[in-house]
C-alpha cells in the first residue's frame, strides 16, 4: 500500500518537472469502447462467460519529452466486471454479473516511430501503471428456476451477492498498453489491453482479477482549459 501511495504522488510531481523544461503540451480527451471480462478458475459460471461491451472516458495531459518520447497522466472513468450465463433448460437460466466502475489514475509512457512533423501518419505505442478507485460495484446472481409442480409460473430470483467493501475490494492496479496511428499529431485511433494484478475478491472461495481488450480515439488539443 505505501508502494502505491508513493507511486501516486510521484506520478503527480513528474508534470512539474517536465514543465520546468519547457516542452511542449496538449490537453488529451480519450474515449473507448472495450470488452471486458476477468482472469478467474473459480468465478460462477465462468466457462459460460461473455465478453462485456462498455465505454470508457478519460481526460489527461500529454507533456512531449522530446519528438519521440511523451509522458501522458491521465484521469479515466472505467468501467469493468464480466457477464456469465448458464441456460438449464429452454425456459431456465441461472446468471452472474459483476458489475464495476471504477476511477482510474493512469500515468502513461507513449512513444511514435518516424517523425510526425514531416508525415501527416504515425505509430503511436503507450503504456503504463493505472490504480483504480471503486465508485459503485456489486455482484449479481439472477435467473429463473423450474417449479417442479408445474402449478405455478417459473420463479425469478435476483439478488445482491457482494458490493464494495463487503467481498468486493475498492482498489485495483495494473498495467494499460495500447498502439495505435497519429494523425497530423492531434487524433489517435487504435487498440488497447489491460490487465489487472490485484484480486478483488475478499472471499477465500473467489477471486476476480479485472481485464479488458478495446478500441480508443484520443484527441490532442491544444493548451484550452
Amino acid at each position: 500500500m505505501r508502494f502505491i501511495y508513493l507511486f501516486v504522488i510521484s506520478s503527480l510531481l513528474f508534470p512539474s518537472l517536465v514543465k520546468a523544461q519547457k516542452k511542449s503540451r496538449h490537453n488529451i480527451f480519450h474515449i473507448g469502447v472495450n470488452a471486458v471480462s476477468v482472469r478467474s478458475s473459480n468465478a460462477p459460471f465462468i466457462e459460460n462467460s461473455y465478453l462485456k461491451p462498455v465505454i470508457n472516458l478519460g481526460f489527461g495531459v500529454d507533456y512531449s519529452l522530446n519528438e519521440k518520447w511523451h509522458f501522458q497522466p491521465e484521469i479515466r472513468y472505467n468501467p469493468r466486471g464480466f457477464q456469465a450465463k448458464f441456460n438449464a433448460t429452454d425456459s431456465t437460466f441461472a446468471s452472474n454479473s459483476l458489475e464495476l466502475h471504477y476511477l482510474d489514475f493512469c500515468p502513461n509512457f507513449s512513444y511514435v516511430f518516424g517523425n510526425p512533423r514531416s508525415t501527416s501518419t504515425c505509430l503511436s505505442v503507450w503504456g503504463g501503471p493505472y490504480v483504480g478507485l471503486g465508485i459503485v460495484g456489486k455482484n449479481v446472481f439472477s435467473g429463473t428456476t423450474l417449479n417442479a409442480a408445474r402449478t405455478r409460473a417459473d420463479s425469478t430470483f435476483n439478488y445482491t451477492a457482494a458490493d464494495f467493501n463487503n467481498g468486493l475490494k475498492r482498489l485495483d492496479y495494473g498495467v494499460n498498453v495500447g498502439a495505435g496511428l497519429q494523425f497530423e499529431r492531434f487524433t489517435q485511433i487504435g487498440i488497447s489491453y489491460s490487465m489487472g494484478f490485484n484480486n478483488i475478491s475478499n472471499s477465500p472461495f473467489r477471486e476476480f482479477y479485472n481485464r479488458s481488450w478495446g478500441f480508443y480515439i484520443r484527441v490532442l488539443f491544444d493548451d484550452m482549459f
